[in-house]
């Protein structure tokens, strides 16, 4: 029996991404099961669940059967002082305020491509979002496949930046490229290869994003940022794109080391309001 008849999998009519029907994750999962979601997400990238309601405990839960959850950074003004209850694992991403406060971090409108964590020495490997709270239209997610972004590079660039590393930083502001004249001592940052190999499937994804990549090490600004337009062209193409228009219920999982994904805008007067989830990586990209 093959993975997608193990789980219902259906290849959605998109550049990459799967849909499974028929699972129920507030249940443990066999061992088996388990093993085929975790061939599907490598062989697909983008694993969709439909149909899924989910308590946030039970999402925590779901994670841990795929991996270690990760913990999210929180801010000052803490969901968990609104929802003392919540799990540590889940990360609030909506644009609600309450008391005039974001609930958790602010996620309003728009955002351009990047790749959860890529700042960190160890980035997070999965990213599962829970929508439960959405608009009438837009808040979208677009996922790029950074496998196709490689084959599609020249080969002179490739062979330009093989061996070469970009800087990722925490530092922006969803709709902006990152400073020029960035104090890293105060933020969150790692230089990363600018192609990585995954572990589990062996094939190579270009590993830079229009938000988070400040620079090419080793080039000086004005090179830098031309070969970083090349590369953020590429990594855009709308052929190499799924855009996810979310249902309530929808279960999203996406792997970090080949895919990006930005976020479209929405009426801001409107409520959007979903959890994620994460698992941590155990090696850095290489």
């Amino acid at each position: 029996m093959t993975t997608a008849d193990k789980l219902n999998l259906k290849k959605l009519d998109a550049p990459l991404g799967a849909e499974i029907n028929g699972l129920d994750l507030t249940k443990m999962l066999s061992t088996d099961t388990v093993d085929a979601v975790l061939q599907a997400w490598y062989d697909n990238q983008v694993l969709v669940f439909r149909d899924q309601d989910l308590t946030p405990q039970q999402l925590v839960d779901f994670t841990a059967q795929l991996g270690e959850p990760g913990r999210p950074r929180m801010p000052p003004q803490t969901v968990r002082d609104i929802i003392p209850d919540l799990p540590p694992e889940i990360m609030i991403v909506s644009n609600v305020r309450v008391n005039g406060k974001p609930l958790g971090l602010a996620h309003d409108g728009e955002m351009w491509f990047h790749s959860d964590m890529c700042y960190a020495e160890i980035p997070h490997t999965a990213t599962l979002l829970h929508a439960v709270d959405l608009p009438s239209e837009g808040g979208n997610t677009m996922f790029a496949d950074m496998y196709a972004a490689y084959d599609k590079l020249k080969l002179a660039t490739r062979d330009r930046l093989e061996s070469c590393k970009a800087l990722q930083v925490h530092d922006y502001k969803r709709t902006e490229r990152p400073g020029v004249d960035l104090d890293l001592s105060k933020i969150g940052n790692f230089a990363h290869p600018v192609f990585v190999t995954h572990p589990e499937t062996g094939k190579k994804a270009l590993y830079v994003n229009r938000l988070m990549t400040a620079r090419i090490e080793g080039f000086d600004r004005q090179e830098s940022d031309a070969l970083l337009e090349e590369l953020f062209a590429v990594g855009e193409d709308p052929a190499i794109i799924y855009e996810h228009v979310w249902r309530p219920g929808d279960l999203v999982m996406w792997d970090n080391r080949c895919i990006t994904h930005a976020r479209t805008d929405f009426p801001h007067e409107e409520r959007r309001l979903l959890r994620r989830t994460t698992l941590i990586g155990t090696e850095a990209p290489r």
